[in-house]
């Protein structure tokens, strides 16, 4: 879209850019998807059609694919470009004109950093109030390494006072940046106390199978999955406990649980690191992980996700600190 290309042109020192919206790669994506569930409903509605008793399931995909494709179609892309003169505001829904709007500065009254809710990853907005009273809400602020650093650069460039900190764990100024959260014992704990219960509960439905006479799916299919469950469950509980990474000046702190349940601490340097990079994203096309490989071939994935402007952030950030070779920081599509 010209709009997009327009946006996405290098910004100079004096503005900031702030963009919204989907590409259209991501358009197609959410619309095949879209388009996809809603192929359920045929079987549904040819079985309707010919006398049998309607398929619940097909109409309950009904209002998943018409909200993807409701999404693809209507969202609209837009951005803020933020200079002396005051925010340039232009907003385009897909194969439609661009709306454009100029808040000068003296329309503005007071900015503000808002967290924002319901966002994954996390992400931070402004709050522009205006002497009408009105308020408008920002696209994401875009290094979420760098979200106070940003907000002091719009303040000086609109003129207006030293706009509040936010607290953000993963800002460049902390001496540490957390990803994740603390791995806890009692969560290993507890999961290996409820897998007994599962695995009773499913020697029961075992043998129920067997006491009417489905010996085939009892032992051809119950048994065995059971047993693979309880065990995979079991083993891998310590995984499920979550894990936490600490990035300082010089070091990365890993502390996780061990295959064995006991909390264990590693501790990463430069010259341990051979590669840092953005993982592909996954299913859903958007979150990105942050991947470590040491030179003795393992590999650490942090334990949150981002989006992909993000994921490359925080591995910039980890690279600065690490003081990291350059041919190391690299980036997978």
């Amino acid at each position: 879209m010209m709009f997009a290309a327009a946006m996405d042109a290098a910004a100079n020192p004096d503005e900031v850019r702030l963009r919204k919206g989907s590409s259209l790669r991501e358009r197609l994506v959410w619309a095949g998807s879209g388009a996809l569930v809603l192929l359920i409903l045929v079987p549904g509605l040819l079985t309707w059609a010919s006398g049998g008793p309607p398929f619940v399931a097909a109409f309950a995909a009904a209002p998943l694919g018409l909200f993807l494709i409701g999404v693809a179609a209507l969202e609209r892309n837009v951005a803020w470009i933020v200079t002396r003169d005051g925010i340039l505001i232009g907003e385009q829904r897909p194969l439609g004109r661009v709306h454009k709007r100029m808040i000068g500065n003296r329309d503005i009254s007071n900015v503000r950093v808002r967290k924002n809710r319901f966002s994954y990853p996390t992400s931070f907005s402004l709050a522009c109030e205006l002497a009408s009273g009105d308020v408008l809400l920002s696209p994401p602020l875009p290094d979420i390494t760098r979200v106070n650093e940003t907000t002091a650069t719009i303040a000086r460039l609109l003129g207006l006072p030293d706009i509040a900190p936010v607290e953000n764990p993963l800002d460049v100024v902390n001496a540490e940046i957390v990803l994740g959260s603390p791995a806890g014992l009692n969560f290993v704990r507890a999961l290996r106390v409820i897998v007994p219960v599962l695995a009773g509960s499913w020697i029961l439905l075992f043998l129920v199978a067997l006491r009417i006479g489905e010996s085939k799916l009892a032992l051809g299919l119950l048994l065995p999955l059971g047993a693979i469950a309880a065990f995979a469950l079991y083993r891998s509980a310590h995984r499920l406990a979550g894990a936490l990474w600490i990035i300082r000046h010089g070091e990365i702190q890993i502390e996780r649980i061990a295959w064995n349940g006991r909390q264990h601490a590693e501790t990463i340097r430069a010259d341990d690191i051979a590669a840092i990079e953005v993982d592909k994203p996954d299913s859903e096309a958007r979150a990105r992980t942050v991947s470590i490989r040491l030179h003795t071939g393992r590999t650490f994935r942090s334990p949150t996700r981002h989006d992909e402007k993000g994921a490359r952030a925080v591995r910039a950030e980890i690279i600065r600190r690490l003081n990291v070779p350059p041919d190391a920081g690299k980036s997978v599509g």
